[in-house]
């Protein structure tokens, strides 16, 4: 009986909005309780510390700054409530609410182009909507208030992507323009939300080649003008913000950046080896989450790490060989899903949000 009325509210024409008030609803379920969880840690400096956030005219100062598209929501958020976070919780669930039915019509859109089946992209796109705005995983995002800079840029990804999609299938030059100039703003807002957003050309151009353009080049060319405006903004962003900022003239063999001296820029990249599996089974095993894992830090590929008393743990962290190994068998995994695709349409979707992950969290 359940599943009859499941699969006529799939059929239903308004499944649309139903989706959506059932993602609305099932976000405030699982988040309406922490509408007073207090500052911690990044918010003190960043929000309840930070002077400028208390007057409104300094938003145009702020905006100029970095994370400036966060920090002026920020300000208008102290604007309204002073330090009361009841009205900076709010504000990080409607952004995760947003980026909910973002993930919902994204997937729609994309498996509609791969399948044509509009009640199976329907029922696709809803649960894997659902499990993205519940998921544990997203607890910090959302509740740590700071890293609203996390979810409000990936807000403007997902707006980017969806803006490329409709833009391709425009039916006319002036409409495709305009979508197009709403790609080039949601990257220039999403970057000034977090630097996370710097790799929106990457993941466009890649669902460019997957979906609209079939795999062919000369196809993704027909968008020149779009790409060279993204990639000045690229140019522009890594040379005015993530050079100067990520501790780029401070790498040496005792410092892998930022002034920490703890660390070599190779135990921190056979540490991120480790780090990307971990990410990878918190998806599939989301306990044991904290806000500082005190991950072990990996001296030489082929030996364990040292974790510190206390430190907890899904499993012990192998070698960073081991995650290596890993990684590259999904990462060929993705490249041989994407050489078989031919009549099989989801070996191509899976290939893609395979390389989405490694891209994402390139930066």
């Amino acid at each position: 009986m359940i599943g009859v009325i499941m699969e006529r509210s799939f059929l239903n024409r308004y499944f649309h909005i139903i989706a959506l008030i059932i993602l609305v609803v099932a976000v405030f379920l699982v988040y309406g309780n922490t509408l007073r969880s207090s500052f911690h840690f990044d918010d003190l400096p960043q929000i309840v510390e930070n002077h400028r956030l208390q007057k409104l005219s300094n938003i145009p100062e702020i905006i100029m700054g970095q994370r400036g598209v966060t920090m002026a929501t920020f300000a208008l958020n102290y604007a309204v409530g002073g330090l009361n976070v009841v009205g900076y919780h709010i504000v990080n669930i409607l952004i995760h609410i947003i980026n909910s039915i973002l993930v919902y019509f994204f997937l729609f859109h994309t498996f509609m182009m791969v399948k044509e089946d509009e009640l199976w992209s329907k029922k696709i796109a809803f649960f894997s909507a659902l499990i993205f705005a519940v998921h544990p995983v997203q607890t910090q995002a959302v509740t740590y208030i700071v890293q609203r800079m996390e979810s409000l840029s990936s807000l403007f990804y997902l707006a980017a992507v969806l803006f490329f999609i409709k833009g391709a299938k425009a039916s006319t030059g002036t409409r495709s323009f305009f979508l197009y100039t709403g790609v080039v703003l949601s990257y220039l807002l999403g970057f000034y939300s977090k630097e996370i957003a710097v790799t929106i050309p990457a993941i466009i151009f890649l669902y460019d080649l997957y979906f609209i353009s079939e795999g062919e080049v000369k196809k993704v060319f027909k968008r020149w003008p779009m790409y060279v405006v993204m990639f000045f903004l690229l140019v522009f962003f890594v040379a005015k913000t993530i050079i100067p900022s990520g501790g780029f003239g401070d790498l040496n063999e005792a410092s892998a950046g930022f002034a920490v001296k703890s660390i070599s820029p190779l135990e921190y990249l056979f540490t991120q080896f480790n780090v990307l599996v971990y990410y990878i089974v918190l998806i599939f095993v989301p306990i044991n989450q904290n806000l500082d894992y005190d991950f072990p830090i990996s001296k030489g590929l082929f030996e364990f790490p040292e974790i510190k008393e206390g430190t907890v743990l899904n499993y012990t962290i192998p070698p960073p060989v081991v995650s290596l190994v890993i990684l590259l068998i999904i990462i060929g995994l993705g490249v041989y899903l994407y050489k078989k695709s031919d009549g099989r349409p989801l070996y191509k979707v899976v290939s893609f949000f395979i390389f989405w992950f490694f891209i994402i969290l390139s930066p």
